[in-house]
């Protein structure tokens, strides 16, 4: 199997970079289908239309209050797009929106523009959307051939939004580095279509070593809605670093147990659960020294949740959903039982726990 990266075509990144129509330069199509939710659009709006319209694209829609990424949703917005002839589709706002985008640009057959208003996940820069059922449980994937055109990053807008954002970021770009090793340690395939090429393993490292460096400073700065260079690096960190370490350099058991999580009901945000799951991941591969730097890191951000945090009981149904073959739980290089990831779960939970 061949090594691969794959990354998307332009990223932008700076407060204001939204109004700035030489930010659009990589995309070529001139008329524009919007999607996102309420609140980002009502931060994001006005100047996406500035940065478009002085770069002569077309805005033809916005459709707002895009709330879930369901294959219902996706095919009604496919429907729009189509019938409005439009040759970009632009997804504003968190994970949900901006998986949905992709998911409708894929099956429009339009160039793709994804603008973040928070830093809660490493979805922006990927060519993968998550879908849900309308329960909210884990429903399948869209593979989209190609990463975004373009993503675009302003940081004002990111550093206005609450804090606790960027945190469930940082727990999201907090697993990158491990995943990305058992990964490479099994030899096994990434969502790029082929073996972790050393750049994205360099890249997940860097994700875990800017969290541990900057996590901190960052979340006190957007306490206060300032742009720092600390606040620069944790969103590059979680949108950037973390999207191209994850899709190139692959998934293992801390996403497989998020997906089981996510099947037992789990309320916790992504970011909550990946960095418990992180936890649970390194007990499993009995990385003992690794295992307490990540607690460590964990604390320092506020990201150390426990079961009761994340809304889940069931610790056997998570782990029987983790294991299931449409996981990523077989990318590591042993086989894990639901009996060992159950009682991995629960051993991060006292680990957690305590302290």
């Amino acid at each position: 199997m061949a090594r691969r990266l794959v990354a998307p075509a332009s990223y932008v990144q700076g407060p204001g970079v939204l109004g700035d129509p030489d930010a659009y330069a990589a995309l070529s199509a001139d008329r524009a289908l919007v999607l996102g939710g309420e609140t980002a659009l009502s931060t994001a709006e006005d100047g996406l239309r500035d940065g478009l319209g002085g770069a002569g694209v077309e805005v033809c829609a916005v459709e707002r209050g895009v709330d879930a990424c369901t294959f219902a949703v996706v095919d009604g917005l496919v429907s729009r797009a189509r019938e409005l002839g439009v040759g970009l589709v632009v997804g504003v706002g968190g994970g949900v929106a901006l998986d949905a985008a992709k998911a409708v640009a894929e099956r429009a057959g339009t160039e793709l523009a994804i603008v973040p208003t928070i830093a809660s996940t490493d979805a922006p820069c990927s060519a993968v959307a998550v879908v849900y059922d309308e329960d909210g449980g884990f429903d399948g994937y869209v593979h989209r051939r190609r990463n975004p055109e373009l993503v675009l990053a302003d940081t004002a807008t990111i550093a206005a939004a609450p804090a606790r954002f960027l945190r469930y970021g940082m727990g999201d770009a907090f697993a990158t580095r491990f995943e990305a090793e058992a990964v490479a340690s099994a030899w096994a395939e990434t969502h790029a279509g082929g073996l972790p090429t050393d750049a994205a393993l360099t890249l997940a490292r860097r994700s875990f070593e800017n969290v541990t460096d900057y996590g901190p400073a960052a979340l006190a700065a957007v306490e206060r809605d300032a742009v720092t260079p600390a606040v620069e690096r944790i969103v590059e960190t979680n949108t950037l670093l973390s999207g191209v370490g994850f899709e190139s350099g692959g998934l293992a058991h801390t996403h497989a147990f998020g997906k089981g999580f996510s099947r037992a009901g789990a309320t916790a945000p992504h970011g909550l659960v990946i960095a418990f799951s992180t936890v649970a991941g390194l007990i499993l591969e009995d990385r003992e020294a690794a295992l307490a730097e990540a607690i460590d890191v964990a604390r320092s951000v506020g990201i150390d949740v426990t079961l009761a945090d994340i809304g889940v009981e069931d610790v056997d149904a998570v782990a029987v959903g983790a294991c299931r073959e449409d996981t990523t739980m077989g990318n590591l290089p042993f086989e894990v039982t639901p009996t060992a990831a159950a009682d991995a779960l629960r051993t991060a939970d006292a680990l957690l726990a305590d302290g």
